[in-house]
Parts: C-alpha cells; sequence; structure tokens
C-alpha cells in the first residue's frame, strides 16, 4: 500500500498588510492559517519518529494562494507530487489553534467541513472518540464552509479531502488582532494528536476512504474519482 497516499495540508498565507493602518499594519495569520500550518510540520515531525511505518505513504503540503482563490491548491492539483488516482484523501487543516470562537469557547472539539460527505469524516470522529475530543457537524458552517478552503481543489479531482477546523469565526477572524497569544496551546495539542490518530487510521487501513453516495452533494467528486480511477 505505500504507492497509495494521504495528504496532510493547510495553507501559510494571509491577507498581508494595510498600509492605511497607524499602528499595527501586518495582518499575522496565527490562527488563519499560521496553526494550520504549524499543525501540518508538528504531525510530521512525530509521525517521522515511529518505528513503524504506516502501511500507506503520506505526504505534507503546505499551498500559499489560499486566500487568493485556492492559487497554491488549484496549481497542485494540475501538478501533482503523486498520481491523483492513488490519493485515497486528504485532510486540511485551517484554524485549528483558536478555541474564543464567536459562538463560544471551542476547548475539545473539531468540526470538519463535509463530514458525511465521505467516510473520512468517519474517521475522525472514531479517532475523536479516542483522544477525548467531540468531532461534529456544524449545523451551518460544516457543508457551507466546504469550498472555503484548500480540500475544495482534491475533491474536483475525486479525493475524498475535507478541512479541519476548531473555530470558524471569532471576534478578530482576518483582522490585525489574530496574534499567536490568542493560540489555545494546550487544545491544539489535542487536536494535532487526533489528527496524527485519524491519519494512521486511515493509511493503515485496506479500505479507502469512499465518498457518501447517499449524499447528492457527493455527485460531482463521485464522478470525478471514477474518471481518475479510469485513468
Amino acid at each position: 500500500m505505500k504507492d497509495s497516499y494521504v495528504l496532510l495540508t493547510a495553507h501559510y498565507d494571509h491577507i498581508g498588510i494595510r498600509p492605511s493602518a497607524a499602528d499595527d499594519r501586518i495582518y499575522n495569520g496565527a490562527n488563519d492559517d499560521g496553526s494550520g500550518t504549524v499543525a501540518v510540520i508538528e504531525v510530521a515531525s512525530a509521525l517521522a519518529k515511529l518505528k513503524q511505518r504506516p502501511r500507506r505513504s503520506l505526504v505534507f503540503v503546505a499551498f500559499f494562494g489560499e486566500e487568493k482563490g485556492l492559487l497554491g491548491s488549484r496549481y497542485y492539483a494540475r501538478h501533482p507530487l503523486v498520481p491523483v488516482a492513488k490519493t485515497v484523501a486528504d485532510v486540511n487543516l485551517e484554524q485549528v489553534g483558536r478555541t474564543d470562537s464567536s459562538e463560544g469557547p471551542q476547548v475539545a472539539t473539531a468540526s470538519m467541513t463535509g463530514i458525511d460527505f465521505s467516510t473520512v469524516g468517519d474517521v475522525f470522529q472514531a479517532a475523536g472518540q479516542a483522544e477525548g475530543i467531540r468531532v461534529y457537524k456544524h449545523p451551518r458552517n460544516s457543508d457551507a464552509y466546504f469550498a472555503r478552503s484548500d480540500n475544495q481543489a482534491l475533491a474536483d479531482l475525486g479525493v475524498p479531502a475535507h478541512t479541519l477546523s476548531v473555530a470558524f469565526d471569532y471576534p478578530d477572524y482576518h483582522g490585525l488582532g489574530d496574534h499567536w497569544d490568542k493560540v489555545d496551546y494546550v487544545n491544539m495539542a489535542k487536536v494535532n494528536r487526533l489528527t496524527v490518530r485519524a491519519l494512521l487510521m486511515l493509511a493503515n487501513d485496506p479500505a479507502e476512504p469512499q465518498w457518501n453516495e447517499a449524499n447528492p452533494k457527493t455527485a460531482t467528486y463521485r464522478n470525478a474519482r471514477r474518471k481518475h480511477e479510469g485513468q
């Protein structure tokens, strides 16, 4: 199974600077998406220390240009590092650091976009139970945010691809105040452990993740998957 692949991704760009600001002009983007990029590095570092490698290969990618319209992930989709037909899943990390959601504290919880679009969601929910994290479907944002991060570029190729987030919205989302000291590092470590467990489950399971045929929102992705598998 080493010639099949699971991707872990995040974007490392933010929205730059605001020249008109009087004092702080830099949009640091500590949560969006410094947290996701750091998490990819930390998860890769942890998995690299395993004495027993997973059965599938794991690929770690940081994309640029998500804030400009998924430019980096769209480029990757046109120039993949590994065959699309052999890429069984993409897990994208976005805003996994802050727990001060506008909807209230989000400690030991995480939401996955399009969680019921494929069996990847089932894997993360099972991993969450083992790690003490509730992985759930946000009633409004889970489906609505599916197309708003880099997972969409992989899903358009038919790869079961989802984004894991802790807080979809917080007081200074896309604001100058998204600084490192507002990250909940203890909770972020829990999310990293969840991600490690779920990746290993995906990488060691002989059965590939599947799109949910009962969900009409997956039809386009299922068709794209069949196309690439036919190639």
